[in-house]
């Protein structure tokens, strides 16, 4: 499952990391064992000039569709957009 982290604001650019998050688990008995990984996958930037995504090698990928493959990237990236309004006026 892809997941966006909270937002990192530098300067007057805005980051949204996106990782795959997965979860393990294996129960025998009364045995149990649990691992988790979560590994980088991309990152939504934002700034004065628009937005654009970056995959791990820095290499352009379509926002529309990590937007519609991120659960809640969308309601991120319209709240900094809306944030941004706000500081401005």
């Amino acid at each position: 499952m892809l997941k966006a982290d909270d937002p990192l604001k530098v300067g007057d650019i805005t980051l949204i990391p996106v990782a795959e998050v997965r979860s393990f688990s294996n129960v025998r008995g009364e045995r149990a064992a649990f691992a988790g990984r979560k590994r980088a996958t991309a990152v939504v930037v934002l700034g004065p000039s628009g937005a654009v995504a970056l995959n791990v090698e820095g290499e352009v990928v379509s926002l529309k569709e990590l937007l519609n493959e991120v659960s809640g990237l969308k309601e991120l990236v319209a709240g900094v957009k809306e944030s941004e309004v706000v500081g401005k006026g």
